[in-house]
């Protein structure tokens, strides 16, 4: 099967008219091609394929590199995040509801790994949360997503999140998407 490139805008555009979790590029671009052609009248429309879910689910206690991805989804304590969160505004959300949940400095301290300060703090990548009153510094991919899984398997709350990677060289699955599900579990 050849492979093509496609331009991070282009593939923006594609992404407008997937059906999450369940189409591939092959499904979008046929969707595509198809309704070109009957807008145009040019021959027959194959009847489109259903689509196929090729997203692979890892297990999120041992992710895999997520250098070069980019979050398409996220649902956190059962609620959806606003399209186009990433991965620090996940771990921002995480460190709000951590926030929202405990009672004392010392238990937000154990919820959250990732650097955060009580109240605002300004430079070094730091982002001032309003609603929790604490500053955090802004992760890699990697450790947001860590930071994220401690505070959700700390609290006992789902986190479900479709990514894909990019098609950059050091991605460690080019153009492919993936996903984490953590059920909740009881308050520890």
């Amino acid at each position: 099967m050849p492979q093509i490139a496609i331009a991070d805008a282009t593939l923006a555009r594609l992404q407008k008219h997937a059906v999450p979790l369940l189409d591939t590029f092959d499904t979008i671009i046929n969707r595509i091609v198809d309704a070109y052609e009957a807008h145009n009248g040019e021959g027959t429309v194959a009847a489109a394929s259903e689509p196929v879910d090729t997203t692979r689910t890892f297990e999120a206690s041992s992710p895999p590199d997520l250098t070069h991805t980019k979050v398409l989804s996220a649902k956190l304590d059962g609620s959806p995040l606003a399209k186009g969160v990433n991965w620090n505004g996940l771990l921002k959300q995480a460190v709000g509801l951590a926030k929202s949940r405990v009672k004392t400095s010392d238990e937000l301290k154990r919820l959250v790994i990732v650097n955060f300060v009580p109240g605002k703090k300004d430079g070094d990548g730091y982002e001032y949360l309003p609603d929790a009153a604490v500053s955090v510094q802004g992760q890699d991919a990697n450790n947001a997503w860590r930071g994220t899984l401690h505070i959700a398997q700390q609290l006992g709350v789902s986190v479900e999140v479709v990514f894909l990677w990019r098609h950059k060289e050091k991605a460690a699955f080019p153009g492919e998407s993936g996903r984490f599900v953590v059920a909740p579990t009881a308050h520890c």
